[in-house]
């Protein structure tokens, strides 16, 4: 298959998962978690039987607690997620489910809002940071090339893929009413290295071709650089994926939408490397050439 060749179709299926990512955004927003909104959440070990999910809502409601959700494991864990709790609310909270049986508290965070707002900021000024990092780091790297695009291009292309990688797992995650809290910003910004890198990795191999090659057409060179890199792409992307896969399904209920971000993550990634990033290469010079 000739990946450039066939890039307009590449294209129309990013740009469909990249409308309908910011179509979820518009239409449900984000489930922010503890982290950004300003709320509380406590995770517990009944020692013998679990109560219901019934029982602990209605309990804390008939306590004057708001409870949002309840999620209960195989290992007699409950993690109960609720609004903003003070000390005293907190205490509450452990008599009342201590009242349903023997109980040990393992974690309890209790956001206020203006902590929220200000993670909200902070994680907004880390992935802007990092993005004009990429485009000036990426632009750097390939400073001596300047035919037939120039070096600048590179680092604009890589960000462009790095924008689709971030919109669509986000879009995901809003569709699926997953909550985002700061370890799903963790994951976006590991995803944005691994992306790069695996753009790199290819953009690299097109430089080093141009050096050889002084002449000839830019997109067999650009389709022969991916041939030459895409199953190392593709090998690396499916080690961490198969690791993570282990983590999502036998890890624990912290670590669950973490790992499904980084999957959802590293596959996007790695798509955009391969098939949106490399191909706008060649469609910024026929572009280029045309005007010229």
């Amino acid at each position: 298959m000739n990946i450039v060749a066939s890039r307009k179709i590449f294209y129309t299926f990013s740009g469909t998962l990249f409308a309908l990512s910011i179509a979820s955004l518009l239409i449900y927003g984000l489930n922010l978690g503890v982290d950004f909104k300003g709320d509380a959440r406590i995770d517990v070990e009944y020692k013998n039987s679990i109560p219901s999910k019934s029982e602990i809502v209605d309990s804390l409601k008939g306590a004057g607690i708001t409870v949002t959700d309840v999620t209960q494991s195989s290992d007699h864990r409950v993690l109960v997620r609720m609004n903003y709790l003070t000390e005293a609310d907190h205490q509450k909270v452990l008599a009342t489910l201590r009242a349903k049986g023997e109980v040990e508290e393992k974690s309890f965070i209790s956001t206020g809002p203006s902590v929220g707002r200000q993670l909200r900021r902070n994680a907004l000024i880390a992935l802007a940071l990092a993005l004009i990092a990429i485009i000036l780091y990426v632009a750097f790297a390939f400073r001596k090339v300047s035919r037939p695009v120039s070096s600048w291009i590179y680092g604009v292309i890589a960000v462009v893929a790095l924008l689709h990688d971030v919109f669509i797992p986000t879009g995901i995650f809003s569709f699926l009413r997953i909550e985002i809290d700061a370890l799903f910003v963790t994951a976006l910004l590991t995803v944005l290295g691994f992306s790069v890198h695996d753009t790199i990795v290819v953009f690299d191999r097109v430089r080093e071709n141009l050096r050889r090659s002084s002449t000839g057409n830019f997109e067999e060179l650009v389709e022969r650089s991916l041939k030459e890199t895409i199953t190392r792409s593709i090998n690396t992307s499916l080690t961490t994926v198969l690791s993570l896969l282990a983590v999502y399904f036998f890890g624990g209920v912290a670590t669950k939408n973490f790992a499904l971000a980084l999957i959802i993550g590293i596959i996007i990634g790695t798509y955009s490397s391969i098939f949106i990033a490399s191909p706008l290469l060649v469609t910024v010079e026929r572009w280029r050439r045309k005007r010229s």
